[in-house]
This record gives structure tokens, sequence and C-alpha cells, in this order.
């Protein structure tokens, strides 16, 4: 009798003569699981679409990455997590010194403003990373000042940048550097993406500085991808949460000038 079918045969034999408690017990503890990831599964597929198949194997896919490679989902506005860069960052022994100080500068013209109101936090699933559902409502003057803006940091940064289909969405616009200019081995995840925004809720995504996506989180204009500072993903890789007033917006477009300057630094 092979191993396998002997196995089988004694967790058969095993449950028929536990006692009915505890194959109760076992029954009930399977249903309850199996709700959770029911409910879970019903709340990621609200989101909408992006960063993997928008079905039950995409699901299941980034229920693997958190339990494997993901870091928790209370982790992704904590400080200090870029102190040591040389600890967390991929592509940090390749760069070159000059690479490693842009890393650690910041592209910002003046400080951020601290965001007013409540924290904002993100959905606790890896991928896709969004702050909202895709059927909540969108105050429709935030989005079209919001997207011209951001369309506009096309034509601004026309000389080093161009649109592509995200990389990392798998659809949807996104802003790259261009090929022919050099690149950051920092920056090798993210396949030269720099930024975009998400459709489904106006929620966005940018490279930054570790320096920049340390004061974006400490402000209140955002937090890390759960999967910033593996071989995945970018370090200074940022979720930018849904501008709630066309005056937001204003600064989220700096945040995304940041993250462009930065990627342009090589």
């Amino acid at each position: 009798m092979s191993l396998r079918r002997t196995f089988l045969l004694s967790s058969l034999f095993n449950f028929r003569t536990a006692s009915p408690n505890i194959r109760m017990g076992s029954t009930l503890s399977s249903k309850h699981e199996d709700t959770g990831i029911m409910e879970g599964y019903k709340a990621w597929k609200a989101m909408g679409e992006g960063g993997t198949s928008h079905t039950w194997a995409g699901y299941m896919s980034q229920l693997s990455a958190e339990k494997t490679m993901a870091f928790p989902a209370d982790d992704t506005i904590k400080p200090g997590f870029y102190d040591k860069p040389e600890k967390r960052a991929t592509g940090w022994k390749r760069a070159t010194e000059e690479q490693r100080a842009n890393a650690r500068k910041s592209f910002f013209k003046e400080s951020l403003p601290v965001r007013q109101g409540p924290r904002a936090r993100a959905k606790p699933f890896v991928y896709p990373q969004r702050e909202r559902n895709a059927a909540d409502p969108q105050d429709p003057e935030v989005k079209k000042t919001y997207m011209d803006a951001f369309n506009n940091l096309g034509e601004i940064n026309a000389e080093s940048t161009e649109w592509k289909t995200s990389a990392l969405e798998k659809h949807g616009q996104a802003l790259f550097i261009k090929r022919s200019l050099p690149l950051t081995p920092l920056a090798g995840p993210t396949s030269r993406e720099i930024c975009h925004i998400h459709g489904t809720d106006l929620s966005g995504h940018v490279t930054l500085s570790f320096k920049d996506a340390e004061e974006v989180i400490s402000k209140g204009w955002g937090e890390r991808h759960r999967l910033s500072g593996t071989d995945w993903i970018h370090l200074g890789y940022t979720l930018l949460y849904v501008p709630n007033t066309v005056e937001e917006t204003q600064t989220l477009i700096k945040i995304y000038q940041a993250g462009i300057d930065y990627m342009k630094s090589g």
C-alpha cells in the first residue's frame, strides 16, 4: 500500500472514530474559514480591476503573496522604514554612490502641508492596492481637475517621459521614463514606470525617493505598498490617497512631479 493511500485511510479512520464534538468543531471551523474567504473575495472584487486578473485565481494569488512576501497592512504607515535602505532596497548593491544619494534626498521644491482630516487608509489587500471601492461616488469637479493636471504632467515632462499601459496595474495609462535615459537599478522592479492614477477610485501610485516617500506618509498623503521593499517593487513605491477637494489635487500633482524628477535623476 502506498504512503499516500495509507495516510488517506488513516485520516478517514481518525475522523470516523473521533468524538462527535471534535468532528462538529472541525466542520464548523471549516465553514467559518470558507465564509471568511468568500467575504474577503467579495470585498476584494468590489475594488475593481488592477494588478492581477479580476477572478478567483487573482484573489488567491494576492492571498498567497500576503502569506509569503508582503509586509503587514499596519506596517505601511510606520515611520523609520527607509532608515536602512541597504537592507530593504532591491538594487542597492548595484547602485552608484550618486544613485544612492539621489534616493536619500528630497525632490520637493517645498515641504508638503499636513493633510487635514482623519487619516485615510488603504484596504487590507496586497494587490490591487486601493483606498475605496469602484462603486463609491467621485466628485466630478475634483476628478476632472485632477485628471487634467495629471495628464498635463506628460506634456510638461515630454522630453523624458512617455505614456504607456501600466506595467504594474496591467491596464490603464501610466507615465514612464523613456528608454533612452539611464535608470537607477533601485527602480528596476518598476519597469521604468513612474506613476499612474486608478480610474476605479482616483487613488494612485508613484515611485518616490525614500526621503520623499517618508514625508508623504508622515504627513498623511499616502502609504507604502505592501510589497515595497521586496524584489517585486521599488522601496519608494507609494500609494497616494484619493483627493477630497480641488485644492488637494494640487498637492498630489506636486508629489507626482517629485516622483518624475527622482526617476529622471538616473
